[in-house]
Formats: C-alpha cells, structure tokens, sequence
C-alpha cells in the first residue's frame, strides 16, 4: 500500500481540527491550561486578520 502525502492551507473548515491539535500538543507538554484559545479567536487569526 502506498501512503501519499497532500499539502494543502488551511481552511475555515479546518479551525475545530486545528484546535485539537493545538490542546493535544499542549497535553503533551503538561500544559493544558495555557491554552486559552477557542474556534472563534482561532478563524478570527488565521483567517480575517490582515497582518501585512
């Protein structure tokens, strides 16, 4: 079986993901609670925030 790999950005579709990933690795590190980020604040920064 070949495993193939896709790159792709990111999309709106994606924030509940990524915010999964975002606590999971905060679990590993033992910190957990520093993450205070939730899906809205999440879109709003990866998405409508034009930083130039």
């Amino acid at each position: 079986m070949e495993n193939k790999i896709t790159f792709r950005y990111a999309e709106r579709k994606d924030v509940p993901l990524i915010l999964v990933f975002i606590r999971k690795l905060a679990e590993h590190e033992k910190l957990p609670e520093l993450v205070t980020a939730t899906e809205l604040l999440l879109e709003e920064w990866l998405f409508d925030k034009k930083c130039a």
